[in-house]
């Protein structure tokens, strides 16, 4: 999210003091961006599940504005293309050099509070004697039905059941976490408000 001032409303605005305009406009880009960082951290707690992760808070990030370049940005470090899926939706796809997706049968495995396997689970789940990873024997061979199993039941009654999808392709995830709406209706409450503060500050301290 980009936020961008116009200098020739600020100058209408201090007439008196147009080499203070320039500073006036980049301390006001500075601290909204600054507080709007902070407002959008604090609705991730809802917005992301299971609240953001240290990794993901420090990845919001913003370039400041100078005295000539009035523009600021606010945005995600690139590193962090899980991101582009919380807060857009869409299409979630292997890592790069992966085949597949290893992803939790919705209620069928524990998972940790960020909605995904904890490191080391596969691994956990594997050291126990009714678990196995692979296919069903009656569907052996069949890539859809790849995953991680528990056998349940015994005798007539003992069945399978899929708690680990080791074969997708890929999975539609939905949006969960506006935070370009959000850090933009931030700034058209606060710019205001920080122009007039970077205005006063200014005004006070020019010599």
């Amino acid at each position: 999210m980009k936020t961008v001032i116009s200098v020739e409303e600020i100058a209408k605005l201090y007439k008196p003091f147009q080499r203070q305009v320039p500073y006036i406009a980049m301390r006001a880009i500075n601290d909204t961006l600054f507080e709007a960082r902070k407002d959008a951290l604090k609705y991730a707690e809802r917005g992301i599940a299971g609240g953001p992760t240290s990794w993901t808070k420090r990845a919001l990030r913003y370039d400041k504005a100078r005295k000539n370049w009035l523009q600021g940005t606010l945005y995600y470090a690139g590193n962090r293309e899980y991101m582009n899926t919380i807060l857009k939706g869409g299409v979630v796809k292997p890592k790069q050099g992966k085949r597949e997706l290893v992803a939790p049968v919705p209620g069928k495995v524990h998972i940790n509070k960020y909605g995904n396997l904890r490191k080391g689970k596969i691994k956990s789940l594997l050291n126990q004697p009714n678990y196995f990873r692979g296919e069903p024997p009656k569907k052996k061979g069949d890539l859809n039905a790849r995953g991680i199993y528990r056998e349940k039941g015994r005798g007539k009654n003992k069945k399978l059941e899929r708690v680990v999808y080791l074969n997708l392709k890929q999975r539609t995830a939905r949006r969960t976490y506006k935070g370009d709406t959000i850090a933009q209706k931030f700034v058209q409450r606060r710019i205001a408000a920080n122009i007039r503060k970077a205005g006063r500050k200014a005004i006070k301290t020019m010599r």
